[in-house]
């Protein structure tokens, strides 16, 4: 995979396909590949690019606390360096649904259409404190796997975390380099937690979200466990040219449990908005 530098950090990605261009923006200690399914699926129809973020994958991880200005800023200057200027269909999940509003906000120009997965538009400090204690007890964890399983319960919803459970097969390839917040090949280190956590600190949007007046497509899961209550609601509510889609029984990573399905959705919003 190609890498991308700038002021000494490292930014690794992939760029594949034609057409106009699909981004897609990782979510927390999340590599390029939770997009796998989705790069495969949109890689013949147009210009895709993903990448790590720092602190993540093969992207540098300065052992620094991270801010969301850092992040935007990683993504500006790695689109400035593939010559992606405009037509842009940014598509972010969780912490990248994070980059992608504050992005939208400050670039609004170079934006299409905005792709907000299992967003949130507010993160307050004490759940960036209590975060710490969590990766504490993940780092006491003896191997790699129960890493991996530890976040089960919290990222899918439970009939996918028995299929994970049975499937020895299928448990390999998502958690050997697809899966959220732990993965077997490039793992975040207990650092990587820390420095990124740090970035989610005081991120708050609720006051200029509504803002953002790009066609945008908000996607969740019924069974996400880490969506506050009543959030998803709210972001709908608050960019007005907006659409909202809950997929039933799936959790906070629906586009690894229903790619089919997920995928589905995101092509049918962006041929809707197609030049």
């Amino acid at each position: 995979m190609p890498i991308f530098s700038y002021d000494g950090v490292d930014i690794n990605y992939i760029m594949e396909g034609s057409g106009e261009p699909l981004v897609f923006v990782s979510g927390t200690f999340t590599k390029l590949q939770m997009w796998n399914y989705q790069i495969d699926f949109f890689k013949d129809k147009m210009t895709v690019v993903a990448f790590d973020n720092r602190g993540a994958g093969k992207s540098s991880r300065p052992d620094i606390p991270y801010t969301m200005e850092m992040l935007v800023n990683d993504l500006k200057q790695l689109l400035d360096h593939l010559g992606i200027i405009e037509g842009i269909h940014l598509c972010g999940s969780s912490m990248g649904a994070m980059i992608s509003q504050k992005f939208a906000l400050k670039y609004p120009k170079m934006i299409k259409t905005l792709i907000l997965c299992a967003p949130t538009s507010y993160y307050p400090s004490k759940t960036s404190d209590q975060n710490k204690l969590t990766y504490n007890l993940l780092e006491k964890l003896e191997n790699a796997e129960e890493k991996a399983k530890y976040w089960f319960p919290l990222i899918y919803s439970r009939n996918f975390k028995k299929r994970l459970e049975n499937d020895s097969e299928f448990f390999e390839e998502i958690c050997k380099d697809m899966s959220f917040c732990y993965h077997l090949i490039d793992p975040p280190l207990y650092q990587d937690y820390l420095n990124q956590n740090e970035a989610l600190r005081n991120f708050d949007m609720r006051a200029s979200i509504k803002d953002i007046l790009l066609p945008t497509l908000i996607i969740a899961g019924s069974k996400d466990k880490l969506a506050m209550p009543g959030m998803i609601q709210s972001i709908h509510e608050a960019i007005t040219n907006s659409k909202l889609k809950i997929i039933s029984g799936l959790g906070h990573a629906f586009n690894i449990e229903a790619p089919e399905e997920t995928n589905g959705i995101i092509w049918n919003f962006i041929q809707q908005n197609l030049s």
